[in-house]
């Protein structure tokens, strides 16, 4: 087999244990998450994985770090933080493994002081200058700090994404929920942004 051929088949079987870890670990977690079933889910070794990617938080990393850029694709932050809410939450709705990686990592690494990588640190440094950039255009209250409001418009995108079962179940089934929810999830951005007059 060719240098070229071996190299292709590296990337495609890398590809698969990233693809089997992101299930993985949107359905159990960093620590419910087990490299073996990673291993037996993508065809490949379990060496194989931690040669590549060191141990189960350095590959839940890659996965956070290739999934943030996948939502950086698909919903790009613009100074309209109320479409950017809108587009996040309709992401979310949509592929809900990206919500739930996204969710386990805020409570997985809530307990980490360091060790988050510099790239994931580094996009949410520039989510935060386009926040402050919608603030110096008069687009969004300059009275919050910046972090704050991106934290309080993702909350409000993921709000009724991860509101309790029993409280969906309160709610009741109805055929325009989504439709609803959505333009609760804009008016309520609308709020939060608005300048305050």
């Amino acid at each position: 087999m060719t240098t070229r051929a071996t190299q292709a088949r590296g990337l495609e079987t890398r590809q698969r244990v990233l693809e089997a870890a992101l299930a993985e670990f949107a359905r159990h977690g960093v620590d419910g998450a087990r490299i073996n079933r990673i291993a037996a889910q993508a065809r490949a070794s379990k060496e194989r994985i931690y040669a590549w990617f060191g141990d189960k938080d350095a590959l839940f990393d890659t996965v956070m770090q290739v999934g943030l850029e996948e939502l950086s694709r698909v919903v790009p932050i613009t100074t309209d933080l109320v479409d950017y809410t809108v587009r996040l939450h309709d992401t979310f709705a949509t592929r809900p493994d990206l919500q739930r990686i996204a969710a386990w990592a805020w409570l997985h690494d809530r307990e980490r002081t360091e060790g988050v990588s510099a790239q994931r640190v580094a996009g949410y440094r520039r989510k935060v200058e386009v926040v402050r950039e919608a603030q110096r255009a008069g687009l969004a209250d300059p009275d919050w700090p910046p972090h704050h409001l991106l934290a309080a418009l993702i909350a409000l995108a993921t709000s009724w994404l991860t509101a309790p079962v029993e409280l969906r179940q309160v709610a009741g089934d109805r055929p325009d929920a989504d439709e609803i929810t959505r333009d609760q999830v804009r008016r309520a951005a609308q709020r939060l942004v608005r300048p305050a007059c």
